[in-house]
């Protein structure tokens, strides 16, 4: 009974999110944030520096950095799946293939696009353009069509906040995509990461779900039922990216430092969202199991119909999340409060790499009931709370702030927004923690 209930109750936690962008468009959440640092808002520009360049330039330091960081995480992660000895980067002086190498190295997928450009908020003009397909792996687009994207060209200056911002979008463009055994990909067969733990392996983005999610306050039953949960790599992310911001800097190439310190903050921006955090938000271990319990005696619809609105909330939240700050962007509104709360304060915490856990992804769980309750009670309850509806099908779903005011009035408008904004205030604070731990390193 104990291995088919293991079985039973692991679909509701293995697909319980489908959707997996956290943010809609974190240019959105990361411009106030790094806007509000004035050790980004007052650095000089940086001379826009391609990745061949970077690479090319610190092959020998960068190796050796590499294998030191490779040590480090394999004594300190709580589940780390140690990198292939044959994946190390070395400094073999061929130019040909040194972006390969380096991809193969940090485990990042080989296919993803990482051209010269910036991503703008709604409302910034772009003197020349590149098209969303350049900067993206994926067939669908999402936003991308809508948003400003500015070509760039090597040694053009540009300001470190542009190059911060437009970076904590590119983990969303498919740097995590198909790096599992089971992904029907190469680099998946090499990259030592074993079968996908989570997530939906047949939506197209759906492959960088354990790289974008962290379960790690969930009750020990759970843990014990569905071990699973616990191989997830958000902590990898996060850390190697702050450390190859701290290498970048250290060598005197800003616009990397800059740019991978965005890769790292899309991490830490996922983490505010309690959909990333907490498998099923506002389900009590008690009622997990019952799911899992029913599915084993043949009463599957229960199981489904939990997933089911756990991923249209998701959805739903996010879409809030971005028509809202679009239209703020776009009225150009600083005391809208999601931009309001995006402001970091003057003092914020020491950063530690404990703070991954402890605090970025603690102090987001613990909003995880409270946020799903305010979804389900002030939104259309047929996008919400219908489980025979997918949200993501919805013609009108573009029309979801007019529906909200139309049946919840303006108070259900305001509580929704105070809710993503206190969601926004933990980026904040996670956030300038997590830049002012990479610039305060000797550059």
């Amino acid at each position: 009974m104990a291995i088919h209930f293991r079985i039973a109750v692991l679909p509701v936690l293995l697909f319980a999110s489908s959707t997996l962008w956290a943010w809609s468009n974190h240019t959105l959440i990361t411009q106030g944030v790094a806007a509000s640092i004035p050790e980004i808002t007052q650095a000089p520009k940086v001379k826009v520096q391609s990745l061949e360049d970077f690479l090319a330039q610190n092959q020998v330091a960068l190796a050796e950095f590499l294998e030191q960081e490779e040590q480090w995480m394999n004594s300190h992660l709580w589940h780390y799946a140690p990198r292939p000895a044959e994946l190390a980067f070395k400094a073999n002086g061929n130019p040909d293939d040194i972006v390969l190498r380096f991809k193969h190295a940090i485990r990042i997928n080989p296919n993803a696009k990482i051209p010269l450009y910036l991503q703008h908020v709604p409302g910034v003009e772009t003197p020349s353009t590149i098209a969303p397909n350049s900067i993206s792996v994926f067939k669908d687009l999402a936003y991308l069509p809508d948003v400003s994207l500015q070509q760039l060209g090597e040694k053009q200056w540009v300001a470190p906040l542009d190059v911060v911002v437009s970076g904590s979008d590119e983990p969303d463009h498919g740097l995590d995509i198909g790096l599992f055994t089971d992904s029907n990909t190469e680099h998946g067969k090499i990259y030592g990461f074993g079968e996908q733990a989570f997530g939906n392996p047949n939506l197209e983005y759906g492959t960088q779900a354990p790289f974008h999610m962290g379960f790690y306050h969930e009750s020990d039953i759970i843990y014990a039922l569905a071990g699973f949960l616990k191989q997830s790599y958000p902590q990898y992310r996060i850390h190697l990216y702050k450390r190859l911001a701290e290498f970048a800097f250290k060598q005197g190439n800003n616009y990397w430092g800059y740019r991978f310190m965005g890769w790292g903050l899309h991490y830490i921006g996922d983490f505010s969202n309690p959909y990333h955090v907490t498998p099923v938000p506002g389900a009590s271990t008690l009622q997990t199991l019952w799911l899992g319990v029913l599915s084993t005696l043949g009463i599957k619809d229960p199981q489904a119909d939990a997933i089911q609105l756990v991923s249209n909330r998701h959805t739903a939240l996010e879409e809030f999340q971005q028509l809202t700050m679009n239209r703020n962007y776009l009225n150009h509104d600083e005391t809208a409060p999601m931009l309001r709360a995006l402001h970091a304060p003057a003092e914020v915490m020491p950063y530690e790499f404990e703070n991954i856990i402890d605090v970025f992804a603690k102090n987001s769980a613990q909003q995880a009931a409270q946020t799903d309750a305010i979804i389900s009670d002030n939104m259309p309850a047929y996008m919400v709370s219908d489980s025979e509806v997918e949200y993501s099908e919805l013609a009108e779903r573009q029309q979801l702030l007019t529906l909200i005011e139309q049946q919840h009035g303006q108070q259900g408008i305001d509580k929704l927004t105070q809710k993503i904004s206190d969601l926004l205030s933990l980026f904040a604070d996670n956030g300038k923690s997590y830049v002012l731990g990479i610039l305060s390193k000797p550059q």
